[in-house]
């Protein structure tokens, strides 16, 4: 059986037939000679027992060979999906935290621009007061007197129709707030504070986890790395039940 076929199955399948081949083989042969056939030698019997012998050696390193096409397809994959994970993420710390102060500086432009105008708003209203303007105090029409102004029943004033007053910007931000939960895609913290690093923290949520500095290596009981950067004692290492081995290993065990 000489291929160069890489399916475990189609690897496996080869095998299993050569293998049933030459045990049926034997089988014809040892009937015959069982049934009085003289026309079957030793030497064929003995040759047809080690060519079975033989297949099923070779059935075994198929068997071998199979499991190491299937763990080569694996890592294959394994590969792939690294590739995968790191082209998918590649960026979006930088690209989520530059969105992120986009966001706040949008609104930090919104509540300057609301405090603006209520400090206009509101010296109007001094002026207003000063040059003796009256209060509307009904929702109906009123003379053109007063250059058609008076003061309103807030902190502002009234234009002819027009209602010009002080502005909530909290009011508006929460109300946006309200609107992302609705749609899902807000969901207030109580416990989570700004912190001191806000946009650098989400900058590096895809960076590499640093050195840890390890020198020694162990392995527990249970198979967990122990990584440290101060050697065990021996009596701690068998207390513990530890192992002691390389960085190579610990890397790849992690």
């Amino acid at each position: 059986m000489a291929t160069t076929d890489t399916d475990p199955r189609k690897i496996i399948a080869d095998a299993e037939q050569e293998a049933r081949e030459a045990e049926n083989l034997v089988n014809t042969l040892e009937e015959k000679v069982r049934s009085g056939d003289e026309s079957v030698s030793f030497e064929e019997v003995e040759k047809a027992r080690g060519l079975l012998s033989f297949v099923r050696l070779r059935k075994e390193a198929a068997k071998r060979k199979a499991a190491a096409a299937t763990e080569a397809a694996r890592i294959q994959a394994c590969e792939a999906l690294n590739a995968d994970i790191a082209a998918r993420v590649k960026g979006d710390g930088k690209r989520f935290s530059e969105q992120l102060q986009t966001a706040v500086e949008a609104l930090r432009v919104f509540h300057d621009a609301v405090e603006e105008r209520n400090t206009s708003v509101r010296a109007f209203r001094k002026r207003a007061e000063a040059l003796g303007i009256p209060k509307q105090l009904h929702n109906g029409p009123f003379p053109a007197t007063h250059g058609g102004v008076r003061l309103n029943t807030g902190a502002g004033v009234l234009v002819g129709r027009r209602h010009v007053d002080t502005i909530d910007a909290d009011t508006f931000v929460n109300r946006m707030l309200d609107l992302l939960t609705l749609e899902g895609k807000f969901k207030h913290k109580d416990y989570v504070h700004a912190g001191e690093d806000l946009f650098g923290d989400l900058a590096r949520i895809d960076a590499e986890t640093p050195d840890d500095g390890a020198k020694y290596f162990y392995r527990g009981p249970n198979g967990a790395v122990i990584r440290k950067g101060d050697e065990y004692a021996p009596d701690e290492i068998q207390r513990l039940r530890l192992t002691v081995i390389t960085k190579a290993e610990a890397e790849v065990g992690a």
